[in-house]
Formats: C-alpha cells, structure tokens, sequence
C-alpha cells in the first residue's frame, strides 16, 4: 500500500490529491506524523484553497501537538475555502466543541457562539445564523 502511494507521489509531485492521501495513510496506518506532517504541508502548498487537505492538516496539528491557535486557523481556512462540505463543517464542529470543553467544566467555562459558514454553534447546538 505504501508503495502504491508513494509511486503515486513520486510521479506527480505536485498533485494535491496524491500528496494528501499519502499524508492520511502515514498518519492513520503508520504512525508517522512527523512525515504526515510534512506530506500534508506539501499538499497545502499544491493546492492551498483546497478545504478537505486544510481540515485534514488542522485536525492532525491539534491531535498531535494540542495547537488550538494553529488548528483553528487551519479550520477557518478550510471552512472559508470549502463553506458547503459537511466533512470540513463537522471536524470544525467537533475541534470546537473538544476545545470549549477543554477546560474541564461543563459549558466550557465561557458563553461565546462561533460563527461560520452562515452557522453559530453555541455549546454545541448548531443554529442557523439567519433564522
């Protein structure tokens, strides 16, 4: 399997595509996020306005290094380039609703909504924000 996409890579380097699927495989199959990490930037870099690689790359920098300010970044990225794709709501979704609850107390601890995609989530109910 690994060298499967590995051939992929090494004969279109450039495709964001092949770059992200091999970041995936290292990281969910073999465990090696150092290279995950770096495949995935390369991906961000062939294709930066892709909002599946930027959702992808922003849960990996919060499972790996716990970088809320940087996995948010990644997230907003990824819902600003992709707004409709349920994937990249839904692991933002779930980045927010993990880091509200980060600090122990059941409403995590503040009152505030996030607001994207025409959505609000407010401690965790998704609302529409134009009703």
């Amino acid at each position: 399997m690994e060298t499967h996409h590995k051939r992929m890579v090494d004969e279109d380097p450039s495709n964001a595509l092949f770059l992200s699927n091999y970041a995936k495989f290292l990281y969910q199959v073999k465990c090696d996020n150092k290279r995950a990490e770096e495949y995935y930037s390369r991906a961000i870099l062939a294709d930066p306005s892709d909002g599946d690689i930027l959702s992808q790359y922003a849960k990996l920098v919060w499972e790996i290094h716990r970088d809320e300010e940087r996995a948010c970044t990644y997230f907003e990225r990824a819902v600003q380039a992709s707004p409709q794709n349920c994937h990249v709501l839904a692991a933002y979704a779930a980045f927010l609703w993990e880091t509200d609850n980060s600090d122990g107390t059941e409403d995590g601890g503040g009152n505030q909504a996030q607001d994207f995609a025409g959505l609000s989530f407010h401690h965790g109910a998704l609302a529409s924000a134009t009703t």
